[in-house]
């Protein structure tokens, strides 16, 4: 998602009882707070898609040898039954 740098005009200030800073101030850091922690979560979306996209490569290499190894314990076993038979 992209972040505008165009921001909308300025409401009057109002001050605010709470902390001495004014309720524009106060948006504004919001705004700019959330611009920032929109960019790291997309960021960490983007890490996170790539290490799934690295896992699933690495299980299906992982199932292709077990598949593999598989067909050869199964062909062994049958050979040499078939060499037992023919004994």
């Amino acid at each position: 998602m992209l972040v505008s740098h165009h921001q909308p005009p300025r409401a009057p200030a109002m001050s605010s009882s709470n902390n001495g800073y004014d309720i524009d101030d106060r948006y504004w850091e919001v705004a700019s707070r959330l611009a920032v922690h929109e960019a790291m979560c997309e960021e960490r979306s983007k890490n996170i898609d790539d290490r799934l996209v690295k896992i699933e490569s690495g299980i299906e290499k992982i199932n292709q040898w077990g598949i593999l190894i598989g067909f050869t314990l199964i062909c062994s076993m049958a050979g040499i039954l078939v060499t037992l038979l023919l004994k």
